[in-house]
């Protein structure tokens, strides 16, 4: 914990990498709220999921309806972005940012919303194989605000070194990389001030300091130990996200593609107009990205004329983009409203989502003008 070491005095600790249910987190946001609050003495922390800022949304909402108990911790909206040269971290974040564009493009598109650029574990090498990709020397000649100079994870040690010996003059940002309680405020950003305008000062000003160190083995066998007597899953399952709207929640599936060519996106529920906003932005983004997205619409038990909408502006956008947009699995109600539409026939479609990678792979240009 960071509460181990002493806190220079006039500084504040922040934790700005942190995984939540909403991606392959193991915690929800309002678990890591309640252990913020009673077991670390960092004040300011940013949920960042894996392409999706809906944990950290939810993670503030809670916060702000029990200020009682969490007014004393600064929620950042944040998000892990998979672009196509590794992952890179934005903070103080408005909007959702697709994955798969370059780490130059994420950036930019980061720092128009007014947030700063993180580079993640930039120089990770050992967990490649989970989805741990970093962007190496990209730290050197990309515009980024900070570097993570330190990250919890027991593998990390020596990529730690190399990115501190490679960051220059960027902000030294350390972070738990958090996927499971015990491994919060392991790693941590000491700044000078108070709270998550204090924090941004300190990092565009590079007064920030990375502390503490890799949690080891007997946490992570605690962990591994926890999770197989619950029958679930060790190693995280970093392709799988999701997405939050009032109406319900869309999960989108990740290929275990590093180019991240194509996006199994899987609604949940209605489609509807209190949802369509959400799921056209979605599609739009992740297609304009040039992601081929797969539409599992196998759980959709309503789509309304709004959700037809959306998928309309997916295909749409995916045409112009050139790349390929296919439907797969759909539901009776699906199929019934699209026909009622007489727009069944336009989509391209599958019976299932396998068939529906071969299509996209094959010629995602031709698919998506067929």
């Amino acid at each position: 914990m960071s509460g181990k070491q002493e806190i220079t005095p006039g500084f504040s600790r922040a934790d700005l990498h942190v995984h939540t249910t909403f991606s392959d987190g193991t915690a929800t946001p309002e678990d890591l709220l309640n252990y913020y609050a009673l077991h670390s003495e960092v004040n300011a922390f940013a949920v960042t999921d894996h392409d999706t800022i809906d944990g950290a949304l939810h993670a503030k909402r809670f916060a702000e309806e029990h200020p009682d108990l969490f007014g004393h911790l600064d929620v950042i909206i944040g998000e892990e972005v998979s672009t196509r040269d590794g992952h890179v971290i934005g903070l103080y974040l408005t909007n959702w940012i697709s994955p798969g564009m370059s780490a130059a493009e994420t950036i930019d598109i980061i720092h128009e919303q007014g947030g700063l650029a993180i580079a993640a574990h930039p120089y990770t090498s050992w967990m490649k194989f989970a989805g741990l990709v970093g962007v190496g020397d990209l730290i050197k000649t990309l515009p980024f605000d900070g570097v993570e100079t330190k990250n919890a994870n027991f593998t990390e040690m020596f990529a730690n070194r190399r990115a501190e010996r490679k960051a220059g003059t960027l902000a030294r940002i350390g972070n738990s990389d958090g996927h499971f309680l015990d491994a919060i405020g392991r790693c941590f950003t000491e700044f000078p001030g108070q709270g998550a305008a204090d924090l941004r000062t300190a990092i565009e000003q590079r007064t920030t300091t990375a502390g503490g160190s890799c949690y080891g083995v007997p946490t992570l066998a605690r962990f591994a130990m926890d999770r197989l007597m619950k029958g679930e899953w060790v190693i995280p399952r970093r392709h799988r996200v999701r997405r939050e709207s009032q109406a319900g929640e869309l999960e989108i599936r990740i290929h275990e593609d590093s180019s991240l060519s194509a996006a199994v996106l899987s609604p949940v529920g209605r489609i509807d107009a209190a949802s369509m906003p959400e799921m056209k932005e979605t599609l739009t983004m992740l297609t304009g990205a040039k992601v081929s997205v797969i539409l599992d619409l196998s759980e959709v038990h309503f789509l309304g004329s709004p959700g037809v909408t959306a998928l309309v502006a997916g295909l749409k956008s995916a045409r112009q983009s050139g790349v390929g947009f296919c439907l797969a699995k759909l539901s009776t109600p699906c199929i019934q409203t699209l026909s009622a539409a007489r727009l069944l026939s336009v989509f391209p479609r599958a019976r299932d989502v396998g068939e529906a990678r071969k299509l996209v792979s094959t010629d995602a240009l031709q698919l998506a003008e067929a």
